[in-house]
């Protein structure tokens, strides 16, 4: 966890190429769901340690956070949305009848879903197979996303302008913290996600379909 740890605060410590990386591979595995906000907040706490971070590049590096993330996500969706080629007609029928649900309902819960702490893979499984118009998936995403990244990025900097001399000579502990705290969090994850998880077509009959012939009763 440790070598994890420091793979990752040494590439974010080559600056932005490295944090838009490293943030990219991170968002990259599905169904752990990172918290991007951490992510920004240690991006500014090891930065500091290279250069001066102001208010403009606290924003930027919410900002390329928040891009990672929405990037990343755009791929899963684009992933289940393909999908849906093998799946049933009977299925197919089942999930185009929830278009209309998603149409009105989805800005809503994707921007919800992007800035909270609520697990947003299920969701995007959902509107991807419901084939979720893109431009509203990518805006509404990376509005939710991008809120929530620059917060913790500003959190970081008032963390440093104001927190005192123990805040400001040790940004890379606090920083190895949070990303230690990533780390576990995924590993954890990981390890309560049974087997059958791991497979699209559980994900489908856990989160989809499932919830439609509940609805239907």
């Amino acid at each position: 966890m440790q070598n994890i740890s420091q793979f990752i605060t040494d590439m974010i410590s080559q600056g932005y190429v490295g944090l838009f990386i490293i943030c990219f591979a991170i968002n990259m595995i599905p169904f752990l769901s990172p918290s991007n906000m951490v992510l920004a907040f240690a991006a500014v706490l090891i930065l500091s340690i290279i250069g001066p971070v102001g208010i403009v590049e606290a924003i930027l590096i919410g900002i390329i956070v928040a891009v990672t993330a929405t990037l990343a996500k755009l791929i899963h969706f684009y992933v289940v949305r393909g999908s849906r080629a093998i799946l049933s007609p009977e299925r197919l029928k089942s999930l185009d009848s929830e278009k209309r649900r998603v149409e009105k309902w989805g800005a809503i819960a994707l921007f919800i879903a992007a800035a909270s702490p609520i697990p947003d893979d299920p969701l995007i499984v959902y509107v991807g197979l419901t084939k979720y118009n893109t431009t509203k998936f990518i805006l509404s995403y990376f509005t939710g996303k991008v809120a929530v990244t620059i917060a913790g990025a500003l959190i970081a900097l008032l963390g440093l302008s104001f927190g005192g001399g123990f805040f400001e000579s040790t940004p890379i502990v606090v920083a190895s913290i949070a990303l230690t705290a990533i780390i576990t969090g995924i590993l954890f994850k990981r390890k309560t996600e049974g087997a059958e998880s791991d497979m699209l077509q559980d994900i489908i009959d856990d989160e989809v379909l499932d919830t439609n012939t509940k609805a239907d009763d």
